[in-house]
């Protein structure tokens, strides 16, 4: 290929320097039909006005030749024509939800060699991008506006929740009008959980945006009947709730909701980079919750002001909706006690006060806690349990039922679950005296002072003379009760005189409190 700068030089000493073809041909060192031509081509391209054509003036021009369209020997019309009828039954899969179904581009190729056709696979492929390269998607560009849309999506996240592993799904919502985001932990996907991430978001916006736009999973669209799309009951309850219409994006078509895609990544990405273990799930919860609020202290990229101060005016856009009831996410449902006084929810096991065994009772399960109700009447509150055959159990349902039984104490499961502080009282000063422990657990229910009772047991410890009993714990924690509902600041000197009495009592008795071992 000759080079730009020689056809100028050929163009200059012909135009310029008014030299004859030949004499330039010998300066440049190119043939004398090369020179011609060059000069024949640009005095031809003068006569036209090439501004307004998609051609540049001929001396600017680099050299070139002729593109040689040759004949496709490989790549016939009988080929053709099977590549096309492949690639339309892959649209056809695509639009009856079988996209994963589609043949690739290896697979037509060695559907064509399987029918005797003599062709490479670079050929094949660089058919194919033509055809695909025809049917390319125009995207419209969108304009938010303010209080009117919100989007949202899940995210998974893999945390180290105490000492495991654990996938924890991610509830993301964005409005694309402020970029404000919102982000919520919850151990699964199920309808109760999106219902609660709902009414949790809008309780922190405080207004409700016009529009709510999701993808098609499960807990939002029922079914497909052709094109149209029936909405679950669930989330046609929230909406109903607060007011807001809800949008669909088209199937395997995310950029629809383009927002919280990219926000699903960028929280998971600022949030759980840094820091993926926790000392418990509520950890992670305030942890991610404190992220996303510095998030939302950044800049608009394009606004140049906070994003939650961008919140802020769609909240005043939206003031007709900011007072709303928050909705409650929870599932009703009926269950029978069984003989160990517990109700059955979802494979696992909840913990009833004595008394109820035979009875039926009503269970309201939510996200986060598991209540029970018998005649409009709370028996009993337990976080969720989200795994399976699990037994969640309150040591207090059973005080009753432990002081006839005493002996079954020291290996029950509620025992096991009990708080770590009165696993501790009772495996240092309790075993084999059950019927005290039992007096002291009766206590701590009616006067819910656990804090009371460990301070108590720490001044009997400081005196090696004074014996510990379920009475001095009492004694102590009940005088210290006392002196708090007095006195904002309760003073050493009760403690002080009470701890002598206790000594001058022991001394005059000289008792000491034996257990037997059930």
């Amino acid at each position: 290929m000759i080079s730009l700068k020689k056809k100028q030089q050929v163009l200059i000493a012909f135009h310029q320097e008014g030299k004859s073809q030949r004499k330039i041909a010998k300066e440049v060192g190119l043939s004398r039909n090369t020179v011609k031509r060059y000069i024949e081509e640009d005095l031809e391209s003068r006569k036209k006005d090439s501004r307004n054509l998609p051609v540049t003036d001929n001396y600017i021009a680099p050299p070139s030749y002729k593109k040689r369209n040759g004949q496709k020997r490989a790549l016939t019309h009988s080929v053709i024509k099977q590549i096309r009828k492949m690639l339309k039954e892959n649209e056809y899969k695509r639009q009856h939800q079988m996209h994963k179904q589609q043949l690739k581009m290896v697979d037509i190729h060695e559907k064509l060699l399987d029918k005797g056709f003599n062709i490479s696979y670079t050929t094949v492929r660089n058919f194919i991008n033509r055809e695909e390269a025809r049917k390319k998607e125009v995207f419209i560009r969108q304009k938010a506006v303010a209080g009117r849309e919100i989007e949202f999506d899940w995210g998974e996240v893999k945390l180290c929740i105490g000492q495991s592993w654990r996938s924890l799904s991610m509830a993301v919502f964005t409005l694309p009008y402020s970029n404000w985001r919102f982000a919520y932990l919850y151990e699964s996907e199920t309808m109760v959980c999106v219902q609660d991430a709902h009414a949790k978001c809008v309780a922190s916006l405080q207004f409700v945006p016009e529009v709510f736009t999701y993808d098609n999973m499960r807990t939002v669209v029922k079914n497909f009947i052709g094109t149209e799309r029936e909405i679950t009951e669930g989330m046609r309850n929230v909406s109903m709730h607060y007011h807001f219409k809800i949008r669909l994006c088209q199937p395997r078509k995310g950029n629809e909701k383009g927002h919280v895609e990219r926000s699903v990544e960028y929280i998971r990405r600022k949030a759980f980079a840094h820091q993926d273990s926790f000392s418990d799930l509520q950890a992670a919860r305030s942890y991610l919750a404190a992220i996303v609020h510095k998030l939302n202290t950044h800049q608009h990229y394009k606004k140049n002001i906070a994003h939650h101060e961008l919140m802020l005016e769609e909240r005043a856009d939206r003031a007709a909706g900011a007072e709303v009831v928050p909705f409650d996410a929870s599932e009703l449902l009926e269950s029978r006690v069984d003989k160990y006084s517990t109700v059955t929810y979802r494979q696992n096991h909840y913990s009833v006060p004595e008394g109820h065994v035979g009875k039926w009772v009503k269970l309201k399960a939510s996200a986060e806690t598991i209540r029970v109700f018998s005649e409009d009447e709370c028996l009993a509150t337990h976080r969720r349990c989200w795994q399976n055959h699990q037994w969640v159990m309150d040591i207090f349902h059973y005080i009753h039922t432990f002081q006839k039984k005493k002996g079954a104490l020291a290996q029950s499961e509620c025992l096991s679950q009990a708080p770590a502080q009165l696993q501790k009282i009772y495996q240092d000063h309790y075993i084999g005296n059950e019927r005290d422990f039992l007096e002291l657990l009766l206590y701590l229910k009616e006067h819910q002072n656990l804090s009371r009772v460990l301070n108590a047991i720490h001044q009997l410890q400081k005196n090696p003379m004074v014996q510990l009993t379920t009475d001095k714990i009492i004694f102590l924690a009940s005088q210290e009760e006392r002196t708090a509902k007095a006195s904002p600041e309760p003073g050493d000197e009760v403690t002080s005189q009470s701890l002598e009495n206790l000594s001058a009592i022991h001394a005059l008795f000289e008792t000491k409190t034996t257990g037997v071992l059930h």
